[in-house]
């Protein structure tokens, strides 16, 4: 039975989502979030980019959910228009309990519609770390403006899945925004670690990011060699420039997509290393912690959001601190042990189904099942 709230009394009505790029950190999100609507009976509609990157996750989506794809052109102008089109399209399907944006440009393109149109269904927008907010650009200044005129009712709610976005989009629309933090699958809490009988030193990442695989092949090098008998493992994809790099400095890259075997994969890891910060979701980050690896970060917002530092892993500022906490975490198996006990239990606690779901049907005004 569900509480009094923003959605509509209205057993036969559905919840439309708009995205762009399905990534790994915006389906860390979505997928759960249309899961778990679809397990209590909510139909769904999600309007998308259907980029090849990113095309592994689709299948993941629950059975009922309706995907519209939009296949990405070349000139973007062109896959945009027709976005907006199939969200128009879908929006006259039927009637509607919500509608829920995704990512910066869905949020303008799909608010600006809403507000033409009168759209009477509740709204509801996440920007999933979009860079373009980062103060103190022009364009960042000039977006705030457009998102405190579009986002100015109370019929229109921000949902954010990390604290510091949450914080950002709290003071640019000068609403209160609620905190639903991403959830990791199972495996990764039911899977025994597994250390590999030499120090193992892993990291990932689905997004191109060339400065993190700078760092880690640079740490490869300097730390490699047949006398500490170091190995280092990238989990995931790179491109092209960063593979060559990764490859030369003997680094091992394993380009998994399933979650049994990334979880696997990290399982057999001594350590593990987030080198650059994610603009969305710390998503491998948690998902080690999960695991139970003691995990050396880089000082970012996410990252100091999700790690407690020398309690549940370890921050640093230089490649200096990031070599001191691996040699310690190396050297100290009981250390190694007691840290990544601790993440595995702050990720429980924070990080599971169960955690993410009351949290989601809350921000929706909803009543869990």
């Amino acid at each position: 039975m569900r509480r009094a709230g923003p959605w509509p009394d209205m057993a036969a009505s559905r919840v439309v989502h708009l995205v762009g790029r399905v990534t790994d950190q915006v389906f860390s999100f979505l997928g759960p979030a249309t899961s778990a609507l679809a397990d209590s009976g909510v139909e769904q509609s999600v309007v998308l980019l259907d980029d090849l990157r990113f095309r592994h996750l689709l299948p993941r989506f629950h059975d009922s959910v309706e995907l519209v794809l939009i296949p990405v052109e070349r000139n973007p102008l062109r896959h945009w228009r027709q976005l907006r089109k199939a969200f128009r399209d879908v929006l006259e399907g039927g009637p509607l309990k919500a509608v829920h944006l995704h990512g910066l440009l869905p949020c303008l393109m799909g608010a600006s519609f809403a507000r033409s149109s009168h759209l009477a269904a509740p709204l509801y927008f996440s920007l999933h770390g979009s860079k373009s907010l980062r103060p103190p650009t022009n364009l960042a200044h000039s977006i705030l403006r457009v998102l405190r005129t579009l986002f100015g009712t109370s019929n229109q709610r921000g949902i954010a899945n990390i604290p510091a976005e949450t914080r950002t989009l709290s003071a640019m629309t000068r609403q209160a925004v609620e905190l639903v933090e991403s959830p990791v699958a199972d495996v990764f809490f039911r899977v025994k670690r597994n250390e590999a009988r030499y120090p193992l030193i892993v990291t990932g990442n689905r997004i191109d990011n060339p400065r993190s695989a700078e760092l880690f092949a640079q740490l490869a090098v300097l730390l490699g060699g047949e006398t500490l008998r170091l190995s280092f493992n990238w989990i995931g994809t790179a491109d092209a420039g960063s593979m060559v790099r990764l490859k030369a400095a003997n680094v091992g890259v394993f380009d998994v997509t399933n979650d049994q075997q990334r979880a696997a994969r990290l399982a057999a890891g001594w350590v593990y290393l987030a080198p650059g910060g994610t603009r969305g979701f710390p998503l491998f980050l948690v998902e080690a912690m999960a695991v139970g690896l003691p995990c050396v970060a880089v000082d970012t917002d996410n990252h100091r959001d999700v790690i407690r530092h020398g309690e549940t892993g370890f921050l640093c500022r230089t490649e200096t601190e990031i070599l001191h906490c691996i040699a310690q975490l190396i050297d100290v198996r009981a250390l190694r042990m007691r840290i990544g006990q601790a993440a595995r239990e702050e990720a429980q606690h924070r990080f599971s189904g169960m955690t993410f779901r009351d949290s989601l049907f809350a921000a929706y005004g909803m009543e869990a099942p």
